[in-house]
């Protein structure tokens, strides 16, 4: 997997969701771990779908990231 990091504005989001690209979102913390982005609200409580179908990169992330500390790696 190759990862970069960059500042995305609202607008690529929303543009790249309406080409339905397969964009996945994420947050990550401490105690969240990593958690997938369904909607998201701008400027003003406009409503924003980022997607809804299962986010397959994510929930593999999640899991690698969940097995470090029980020894599953």
């Amino acid at each position: 997997m190759t990862v970069s990091e960059r500042n995305l504005t609202v607008t690529e989001l929303t543009r790249t969701r309406k080409l339905n690209q397969g964009v996945e979102a994420r947050l990550s913390g401490t105690a969240a771990v990593l958690t997938p982005i369904g909607t998201f609200i701008y400027p003003h409580d406009k409503e924003y779908t980022v997607a809804q179908v299962k986010r397959p990169t994510t929930q593999k992330l999640r899991q690698a990231l969940n097995d470090i500390p029980w020894g599953n790696t």
